[in-house]
């Protein structure tokens, strides 16, 4: 949630240039309290958790000042039309997914292997070599990209180092409330809260009250011909939850799967489980190019399909990617053993990441670049932020439903079909995916009309 005020920040007062170099400092110090944690008493210690709780909390609001400021300055590098612009954000998306790749075989390796803090400590490593790089290049690449509002440049340097000072200040405050027990208490209201279900009922509806008047209240601060787009974003912005409840499903159930009921053997050597999550970032590395290329020559000659159309690939390639975790699911069911000698070969995991990688590269980076080009320019930076909440959302809601697996598995939640064991499980997501994506391409042609034009 924290990239929305991150963009407020941005768009009224230090602009984006500024704001992404306070989220990267922030992530830096993040992983080194982190790394720190683990060392010599603190690693069984209270203290220790508390101060691995402060790394989090760093990390949380560094992550709020960079996300939504970094993919903005990618936008604003191009003029509005500019048919470069849904390939540029392609290649942006290629970098960000070269990291993810090494970060598997350095990070990961290093926590199984080594020890955890080590792990943490690489990726401080990583994210300094990168702010490096960035301060090197921006000169000469980047001049006049993301700076402040002309009113507040006088004092830009100065609010920007406040801002740092305080994310440090608030994640040591936070980790003192957890320390103190605060958060433990919260945790058992929360609970209260969740155990009335005529309370929580009313409070879900008056969070969608409040939710649903502020987005009106913020439609009326934009000009009329700007309601349209900012409409559709909210729109897209649904859709594309839907898409990362599906996907995300990678970090948990597909991982757990991966890792209790795969044969991971080859050629005598047992693959890391935490390897396969670098499958999705090297497919993104060999085939961004590819659809870089495709979308700029479809937009030189006007026959770009429109973002609902792209949303509507991106949620029929995840739920096909799932028909082969239901095939995977299912061998293991067959043999009867479960986690015995039957175990899911391999390939129909990679298959699954294939697919789901093919989705991602239709919907992921074809929505930051529109939303750089349909938001009003005095709230892009919000935008995007709001943008990212459909992160908050599949990661909260993936990891709901993904608590779930086991239920479904044993028969004690019962779903319409009836494959047997988990293969019931990742069915929903084939459902469920190809179903939004219908609906989104039933509604493309409203949407498209309000967007600015139907290239867009």
């Amino acid at each position: 949630l924290f990239p929305i005020l991150g963009g407020i920040i941005a768009d009224k007062l230090i602009g984006t240039h500024r704001s992404m170099m306070i989220g990267a400092i922030l992530i830096t110090l993040g992983h080194v309290i982190l790394g720190v944690s683990g060392f010599g008493s603190l690693a069984q210690s209270p203290a220790g958790m508390s101060l691995f709780i402060m790394g989090l909390a760093v990390i949380v609001l560094g992550t709020g000042h960079f996300k939504p400021t970094v993919s903005v300055m990618v936008g604003q590098l191009y003029a509005p039309g500019d048919p470069r612009r849904d390939g540029a954000f392609t290649i942006f998306y290629m970098g960000i997914n070269l990291g993810a790749f090494i970060c598997a075989f350095v990070c990961g390796t290093l926590g199984e292997k080594v020890g955890w803090h080590y792990g943490f400590g690489s990726a401080a490593v990583g994210m300094i070599l990168g702010l490096a790089l960035y301060l090197i290049g921006k000169p000469i690449f980047l001049k006049g990209i993301g700076a402040a509002p002309v009113e507040r440049r006088s004092n830009a340097n100065t609010l920007a180092l406040a801002f740092l000072a305080a994310g440090a200040i608030l994640s040591a405050l936070f980790a003192a409330a957890y320390h103190a027990g605060v958060l433990a208490g919260l945790q058992d209201a929360i609970d209260s809260i969740s155990a009335n279900s005529t309370l929580s009922v009313i409070l879900l509806v008056a969070l969608i009250a409040v939710l649903l008047g502020w987005v009106t209240w913020f439609l009326k601060q934009n000009r009329p011909e700007d309601r349209g787009p900012v409409i559709t974003i909210f729109v897209y912005m649904f859709f594309n939850a839907m898409f990362w409840i599906a996907f995300e499903q990678a970090g948990t159930s597909i991982n757990v799967f991966t890792e209790q009921k795969t044969d991971r053997m080859l050629m005598g050597f047992e693959v890391p489980a935490t390897w396969f999550q670098s499958i999705n970032a090297g497919l993104i590395f060999i085939l961004a190019p590819l659809f870089a290329t495709i979308w700029t020559r479809l937009g030189r000659r006007n026959l770009n399909p429109g973002q609902p159309v792209k949303i509507a690939m991106g949620l029929v390639f995840v739920g096909l990617g799932y028909i082969f975790m239901v095939i995977a699911a299912n061998s293991v069911q067959g043999s009867g053993s479960g986690g015995g000698a039957g175990k899911a070969a391999m390939l129909l995991i990679v298959l699954t990441y294939f697919w789901h990688t093919v989705g991602e590269l239709c919907l992921s980076p074809t929505g930051l670049s529109y939303v750089t080009k349909a938001a009003p320019v005095r709230f892009v930076s919000l935008l995007m932020g709001i943008w990212f909440i459909s992160s908050f959302l599949a990661n909260l809601g993936g990891g709901l439903v993904a608590a779930q697996v086991e239920k479904v598995e044993k028969g004690i939640l019962k779903l319409p079909w009836n494959f047997g064991g988990q293969a019931d499980f990742f069915f929903l997501f084939v459902v469920t995916s190809c179903t939004a994506g219908i609906l989104i391409f039933a509604l493309s042609p409203l949407l498209l009309k309000l967007q600015r034009n139907r290239h867009d």
